[in-house]
């Protein structure tokens, strides 16, 4: 039996939990020991089997977002908003991270969107791999490819934030007796690449075509829903309550005729009586979508690894991304015909011009369709069973001991 721990370190909400829980899950039949190492705790609350896991609040910046650009140019930019500006404070993080991975002692780290995790298990001389979609894991230039698709990107800018945290990473390696990065790139060289998006939906775009293993979604999980009865269309509303058009959305659910069923973690009541009627559904949690996305005509959410799977699905989306990472997975779908999104600054019009065009333009659902039949052979299951098997071809290669465990993975 192996020592597996997943590192969450930047990011928010559910796909992230779920993703990491659907191939721990995989592992602990096997026969593995797990550690969850993750920024947030509270979404464990949905997945059952973390009870037989080993839990630990991951460590973060207390700046998180205080310096960051609201329009990153490059994955640096994000670093330097999240401790890596100060060198001194990304050490002390660094440190939080050796502590428990000194700790737990794991044979393997699963890192998503962990740089600072893979620095402390650089320092560490720690095994890992990397485990996310295309926004996770930058190609390996240097300095960092630019992921702005909006406007041109001043490559003296862009250098100068990566020599920036370069520098910090490095001081941090020294503090702690380390050798030091060449390049900011090197940061990312792992044992593996789990790469979970496709190309027509890498972040960065234009990378090599090889080693993509799809969305990495978990679908089997949740709580089960049916579509309401009667006629229209059928549409599935998964967003934060935070959005800014929140107000113009839920007066679209309430006048409109279709079938709708929503998740809005934490919608306060007054707001949830105003859209639930007799054809529409509110969840409190989150939903089994395996079966329930077969049905369904739209998908209204913020883009991200959600609005990826959903395409494998042959679901066109309206988005409202809320932070960059979103935003480019909203652009590439609107950029396949799948997709149309709304800015923050969107108008109550805009909202509903963006939700009449995806419903009632058919352009969206037939490419939609078309993206799907490109990738129809596409299983979550069978994505978690490859990317287990290589795990174990790892561990096995690392000495550690495996389970003679068989146990499928689901």
């Amino acid at each position: 039996m192996a020592r597996v721990a997943f590192a969450w370190e930047l990011g928010g909400e559910y796909g992230h939990v779920m993703s990491c829980a659907g191939l721990a899950r995989g592992l602990e039949m096997r026969g593995h020991h797990i550690g969850f190492m993750f920024r947030e705790l509270r979404q464990l609350g949905v997945i059952p089997e973390a009870r037989n896991y080993d839990v630990y609040q991951a460590p973060r910046s207390a700046r998180e977002g205080m310096d960051v650009s609201p329009r990153p140019a490059g994955y640096p930019d994000i670093l330097l908003g999240c401790g890596y500006r100060n060198p001194r404070e990304l050490t002390a993080l660094v440190g939080g991270w050796r502590s428990l991975f000194e700790r737990w002692k794991p044979d393997l780290i699963v890192v998503d969107f962990g740089p600072t995790a893979l620095l402390a298990a650089r320092s560490l001389g720690l095994r890992c791999v990397t485990y996310g979609n295309g926004f996770f894991v930058p190609p390996r230039t240097a300095p960092l490819p630019a992921f702005r698709v909006d406007d041109a990107i001043d490559p003296v800018v862009l250098a100068a934030s990566d020599a920036h945290v370069l520098a910090s990473a490095n001081a941090a390696l020294a503090h702690f007796g380390a050798p030091p990065l060449g390049r900011l790139a090197d940061l990312f060289e792992t044992a593996e690449d789990f790469l979970c998006t496709l190309p027509e939906l890498d972040h960065y775009g234009g990378r090599e075509p090889s080693g993509y293993y799809g969305p990495r979604v978990r679908f089997d999980r949740g709580a089960d829903v049916t579509w309401p009865q009667g006629g229209g269309k059928r549409i599935f509303v998964y967003v934060k309550r935070e959005m800014v058009q929140l107000e113009a959305l839920l007066g679209l659910i309430a006048s409109s005729p279709h079938r709708i069923v929503s998740y809005i973690p934490e919608l306060d009541a007054t707001r949830r009586a105003r859209i639930v009627g007799r054809n529409h559904v509110y969840s409190d949690r989150p939903l089994r979508l395996d079966t329930f996305l077969k049905g369904c005509d739209m998908l209204v959410t913020h883009g991200g690894e959600i609005a990826a799977g959903c395409l494998t699905y042959g679901i066109p989306a309206l988005a409202f991304p809320t932070h960059y990472e979103q935003y480019i997975t909203a652009r590439r779908l609107q950029q396949l015909g799948t997709g149309f999104w709304c800015a923050p600054h969107a108008t109550a019009d805009d909202v509903a011009r963006g939700w009449s065009q995806v419903l009632e333009n058919p352009v969206y659902a037939a490419s939609a369709r078309a993206f799907a039949a490109r990738y129809k052979s596409f299983s979550p299951a069978e994505q978690r069973r490859r990317i287990i098997a290589r795990i174990e071809a790892l561990l096995s290669k690392g000495g550690a001991i495996l389970s003679p465990t068989t146990t499928s993975q689901g």
